[in-house]
């Protein structure tokens, strides 16, 4: 039986309360669980690299659930240095975000367009808006007519299609959004061909 969202929100509240008091003010609902799941160490690094200005923190509950040795400056130094290495890959042009909203809208049709707009800019959908940017660059290049270029990047495509649909297997709620939002996974696509 899948959880609805009122007792997830419950579950979620009661995680967060038995967060150390460090942390409480400064966690999300939506990051509670992975929070929860770090060490009583981790969460102490946590609180303190908050405490001296941490600005990512779905990254540093990452970074920590993988290093949970890592001290305050490590974590500090990891995370600042991917949020600089995203903002030097992702330099999007105005069509890119265009078409990463029309794509939000596809997905999400009840949305407005200021949402799907700013919903572009934000650090949760940078992956997205560089493979936007990537795919778009790569159909407009020229040596996309080169079969040999083709095959790979078909190739690519086709072996990032199959992680993603082992990632959907692996998550009854990601089924259920895919299902939702009328998309269907490739494999469910490529079964009804």
């Amino acid at each position: 039986m899948t959880e609805n969202y009122a007792s997830k929100r419950e579950r979620w509240q009661r995680l967060l309360d038995a967060l150390p008091e460090s942390l409480r003010g400064h966690i999300s609902l939506r990051n509670v669980e992975a929070v929860s799941a770090l060490s009583p160490e981790a969460q102490g690094t946590l609180a303190q690299a908050i405490q001296a200005g941490l600005k990512r923190l779905p990254r540093a509950i990452e970074l920590l659930g993988k290093a949970p040795e890592l001290t305050v400056s490590e974590l500090l130094e990891k995370a600042s240095a991917e949020q600089e290495s995203v903002k030097k890959a992702v330099v999007p042009d105005t069509d890119t975000q265009r078409r990463l909203a029309d794509l939000i809208q596809f997905c999400y049709p009840d949305m407005n367009r200021i949402s799907a707009n700013a919903l572009c800019e934000s650090e949760a959908l940078a992956g997205v808006l560089q493979i936007v940017s990537a795919l778009e660059s790569m159909f407009a290049s020229p040596h996309l007519n080169s079969d040999f270029v083709l095959v790979i990047f078909h190739a690519c495509l086709k072996q990032a299609l199959e992680r993603l649909d082992q990632k959907l297997a692996e998550n009854p709620a990601f089924q259920q959004a895919v299902s939702k939002n009328n998309l269907t996974t490739h494999s469910t696509e490529v079964s009804n061909a």
